[in-house]
């Protein structure tokens, strides 16, 4: 195997496995990060008879959600892959006794991929920015084990409260770790069609450019209704619960102009609520989304869907019944602003009566970007107003507004 890494990412090959427990990196879009840390553990695995290489995420439902096909690209593309490597239900067996697999180490809310991380010598941790103070508690002490045993980290910034931020980046660093921001401009086959997205973004919001291809901080704007620090309470307040939810309701914000379709589970919990679930998935079609719906609503038992009408009307129901979603709904009309809708729910989580089962990165970079004038972003907040319905329609006791006046 010939293999020359971009030079930002040399840390990875340059000293063999052992020499660092940790080898992390961290960045916004389009530094190959992905890309380099799957050649890199390529080589190590090939040159490191019989090592255990795992590529873990926080939560992973399949292996379509896995590096799976990245490392069965890069075999291919290296003349490994059914010389040296054989590929064995969803895992690669090399010639030298190594295996590399796939895991997710959440499952119903229990660290259920963990007896798989035994033995481990190579952990690629990715989309780091998912994970939970929980899961870093049990994944380290059991995946730094042997003498060559490290975890190397990718992750896009999000919150500074966020764990891996906390870990690689706080004021109480780890020993023999290796950490490197790399964004963009260090890697030298960054594509021309990313530049110009980029270069689009940078002219419409530059604080969150900075967040997207910089790896800066998640930008809220001024004013905002709902803030990190709230937000971050409402993920750390949540993060270990298990179980012991009430009823439960999916909200649906259908797309009024081709966009994301907004599907959010959230249940009641003591005197509040917990948001289990952003689902939104692209407006491909009318029985894709719909589908969609159909499927949270089984994942998590719902008893109602609650879904805004004003783009559809009575389509909506009957489209919602054609993905055979079986459970009650319930269609509003939004009579009111955006912004008049989320008050009270923002005042909710002030309240500290909201929790977060784990980070929703996309769904609170719109709460970050809504204000008393109303929505800030470019495109419509689809996963906002999908929380928003789903929490309404709980119509929880004692908040000091009535939420459903707001509707």
């Amino acid at each position: 195997m010939i293999y020359e890494p971009i030079p930002a990412y040399r840390f990875l090959t340059e000293k063999p496995l052992g020499s660092y427990r940790f080898r992390a990196a961290f960045g916004g879009r389009g530094g190959a990060k992905s890309w380099e840390f799957v050649d890199a553990a390529i080589f190590h695995t090939v040159t490191t008879p019989r090592l255990r290489t795992i590529f873990l995420r926080e939560i992973m439902a399949n292996l379509k959600e896995s590096s799976l096909e990245l490392v069965r690209n890069r075999l291919e593309h290296y003349g490994l892959l059914n010389t040296y490597f054989r590929e064995v239900d969803g895992s690669f067996v090399g010639m030298g006794g190594q295996k590399v697999l796939f895991i997710g180490l959440w499952k119903g809310n229990k660290p259920d991929g963990i007896k798989s991380l035994e033995g481990a010598g190579l952990t690629i941790l990715e989309e780091a920015q998912e994970v939970r103070q929980a899961s870093l508690d049990v994944l380290l002490p059991t995946i730094m084990r042997t003498p060559i045993s490290e975890l190397w980290a990718i992750w896009n910034p999000r919150l500074a409260t966020d764990p891996i931020d906390v870990f690689f980046r706080g004021p109480v660093k780890p020993k023999r770790a290796i950490v490197r921001k790399i964004n963009y401009d260090q890697n030298p086959f960054f594509p021309e069609a990313l530049r110009e997205m980029m270069e689009l973004d940078f002219l419409k919001d530059r604080l969150r450019a900075i967040w997207i291809w910089l790896g800066g901080y998640m930008p809220s704007v001024q004013g905002a209704i709902w803030n990190r620090e709230g937000l971050d309470r409402a993920w750390q307040a949540g993060r270990l619960v298990e179980s012991g939810w009430g009823r439960v309701v999916v909200g649906v914000d259908p797309s009024g102009g081709g966009d994301d379709v907004g599907i959010v589970a959230v249940a009641e919990y003591g005197d509040g609520a917990i948001v289990l679930e952003d689902a939104t998935c692209p407006a491909a079609s009318p029985m894709a989304w719909a589908t969609a719906v159909a499927k949270c609503v089984e994942r998590w038992k719902a008893d109602c869907v609650v879904a805004e009408k004003n783009f559809g009307g009575d389509m909506v129901e009957s489209t919602l019944r054609a993905g055979n979603v079986r459970a009650r709904v319930v269609m509003v009309t939004a009579s009111r602003g955006k912004h008049v809708r989320a008050e009270p729910v923002a005042a909710l989580y002030d309240q500290n009566r909201i929790r977060h089962l784990q980070p929703f990165s996309l769904m609170e970079a719109e709460m970050l970007m809504t204000t008393p004038a109303g929505y800030q972003g470019e495109e419509s907040p689809n996963r906002l107003d999908a929380v928003v319905w789903a929490i309404t329609e709980l119509k929880l006791e004692g908040s000091q507004y009535n939420i459903s006046a707001f509707t």
